[in-house]
């Protein structure tokens, strides 16, 4: 916290005195940092108002003196903080005095003094927030929250359509700040996993609305002369931007089985070039493939429907057949409770029908029965009347897959590198494989190309201190993402030690990187290394066993500022693995079991507990 006697009126003059030597472009990031430090300061945000805005940048009307404008974040991967940040700095930009807070950090009981609210979420799972919005959720809708009389806001609800729950924590707290009687400055708006366009017309409408509320004029547009740049005497070309519409065609490098002969698993590394395409990433990031659905399900499910691939219909206003629409573009080995609600109305039988709709209206029993399934089986058990087109009209897009990355870009410049188990299983009469994982699997070779894009992580970040030690749980393909991290620290020389948990079924063929974690123990850069085999014992071990057989050990590092870190399963492991977390708390610190879920609670809340889960 800042003091609130920050700075005297002669300190406040030299400041005064300093910033009048910045140019345009350092007065606007030194605004924005300010803001930044400390909501709760006055005589801070008096100070900041002081600071000239680059005047290109104002509107054509100064803004009056206000109170500033809070701007709110909760996010998991990033995505909700991002677009958060990128209005804060129009604000700023515009001659706002704006706040940048995270979720995590804001205390609930501000929310009666906010004059102008803005706020962007993201829902996990099936309709909960995520991490870092929890508390702020739950204490919206407890029965202390306050009134928000004084209030205007606005929400942007981040969220993926395949989910049934679809933005369901962005709409809870706009319909929330509404009965809290705050004013709604413009209706909630809701952003899919191609979140960008809507994120960019709700920011453009709440600077719109504000600076209608404020009476100023539209800010005026930075000149520019309309020429491309001239670079010694050469025009130089505008960077592509690589992205997840506009992804990059990647060559692979190099291709390897990871399990020995014998194992019941199929796991690969993949090394992608990202040469020449200006990509960069760190630790804790993934990278999403575009891919094809199979032609075997893809056939499948024509033959099962006596549908033509030969059908032509129009999506998006452009004629496409039937059998390339399923293809490239539907999403036919995920169901999601969205694509049933939609899905319902053609059921014909009353009894299917009502069943259906049982399943829905149970949040937990939904995802028990979408868990396993692909479209194929939803049309088998619920037949329905529906034509080809209007199918067509209600499966969803299919996605890219998101891997997290294996590899440190400091150690492996211009190339990124992934760990991709096979999924494949059967369910009843057929045998259902993974998307990805069986492309990766079956037609990625050496000297291919393969569409990606690199989706950062900010809530899946080392340590910003190289002295902090680490605790890593990754049984599986979860070990991706600390491969990357102990390259990162390898390569920059961190005096932080480090801490693995690593688990699979068997030593002998499933011992993923086993000579890479030689090489790093050896080398001195992972000190230690506790392993899980569950199915080389009688009774399966798994990771939170080893955990809690060296709990005084890892407790001590967590008292010492260890960063506890979890990627893998988050339906069973993640769970167990934090309440076996809970539990050592509890018997090494001596607390109640209250008292030792605060503790981790406190871990989650100042990112020293953080989860890649899928």
């Amino acid at each position: 916290m800042l003091p609130a006697n920050l700075f005297s009126i002669a300190e406040q003059e030299q400041v005064q005195q300093l910033i009048q030597k910045f140019n345009n472009q350092q007065l606007q990031w030194l605004a924005g940092y300010l803001t930044g430090l400390q909501h709760s300061n006055q005589q801070l945000l008096q100070l900041i108002n002081r600071i000239p805005v680059p005047q290109e940048s104002l509107a054509s009307e100064p803004l009056p003196a206000t109170d500033p404008v809070t701007v709110l974040f909760g996010s998991k991967s990033g995505n909700s903080k991002k677009i958060a940040k990128n209005l804060h700095d129009k604000l700023i930009a515009r001659g706002f005095t704006a706040v940048l807070q995270d979720m995590n950090q804001y205390q609930g009981a501000k929310l009666k003094e906010e004059k102008w609210l803005f706020v962007v979420v993201s829902t996990h799972g099936e309709g909960d927030p995520p991490p870092a919005a929890e508390d702020l959720h739950s204490f919206v809708h407890n029965r202390k929250a306050p009134l928000m009389k004084e209030t205007q806001y606005a929400v942007l609800a981040l969220g993926d359509r395949s989910y049934a729950s679809y933005c369901k924590t962005g709409k809870d707290f706009d319909a929330r700040f509404n009965a809290l009687q705050a004013t709604r400055l413009i209706d909630c708006m809701e952003a899919d996993v191609d979140y960008e366009e809507t994120a960019d017309a709700w920011t453009e409408a709440v600077l719109s609305r504000l600076q209608d509320k404020f009476g100023a004029g539209a800010p005026k547009p930075a000149a520019t002369n309309g020429h491309a740049a001239v670079v010694n005497g050469t025009v130089a070309k505008p960077a592509v931007a690589y992205t997840r519409k506009n992804p990059f065609k990647a060559t692979v490098l190099e291709k390897i089985q990871l399990n020995g002969r014998g194992s019941a698993k199929e796991t690969y590394h993949v090394e992608l070039s990202l040469e020449g395409s200006g990509l960069s990433y760190q630790p804790g990031d993934t990278v999403g493939i575009w891919v094809e659905n199979e032609p075997t399900l893809v056939n499948g499910l024509l033959s099962y429907r006596k549908w033509d691939p030969h059908t032509i219909i129009i999506r998006k206003d452009t004629p496409v057949a039937v059998g390339d629409f399923l293809l490239k573009n539907a999403e036919l080995t995920t169901v999601s409770g969205s694509f049933l609600n939609a899905y319902l109305p053609y059921i014909s039988d009353p009894a299917d029908a009502h069943a259906l709709k049982g399943i829905l209206t149970d949040k937990q029993e939904l995802s028990a029965y979408v868990f396993g399934k692909d479209i194929w089986d939803v049309l088998q058990q619920f037949p329905a009347q529906i034509s080809v087109e209007d199918f067509c009209q209600i499966v969803l897009p299919l996605q890219p897959r998101l891997y997290s990355i294996a590899s440190s870009f400091k150690a492996h410049p211009d190339e990124v590198h992934l760990t991709v188990g096979r999924v494949q299983y059967q369910h009843r009469t057929r045998l259902h494989r993974g998307v990805a994982s069986n492309f990766v699997s079956d037609f990625l070779e050496v000297g291919s190309e393969v569409p990606v894009f690199i989706e950062t992580n900010e809530s899946f970040r080392l340590p910003e201190n190289g002295s902090t030690h680490v605790i890593m749980v990754g049984p599986g393909t979860g070990i991706a993402p600390f491969r990357a991290f102990v390259e990162e620290r390898a390569e920059e020389g961190s005096g932080g030690k480090n801490w693995l948990f690593f688990g699979d079924q068997h030593f002998t063929t499933d011992f993923l990187y086993q000579t890479e974690w030689q090489r790093f123990i050896k080398q001195g850069n992972l000190q230690k290394m506790n392993t899980a085999f569950s199915r080389d014992t009688r009774q399966k071990v798994y990771v939170q066993h080893r955990m809690q057989q060296h709990s005084s050990e890892l407790y001590r590092w967590l008292e010492e500022g260890a960063h506890f870190y979890v990627c893998g399963d988050a339906k069973r492991m993640a769970k167990d693995v934090k309440q076996s977390l809970i539990n050592i708390v509890q018997q090494e610190g001596g607390k109640d079991e209250a008292a030792a879920a605060e503790y981790v609670k406190q871990l989650v809340k100042t990112g020293r507990y953080q989860e890649d889960t899928y």
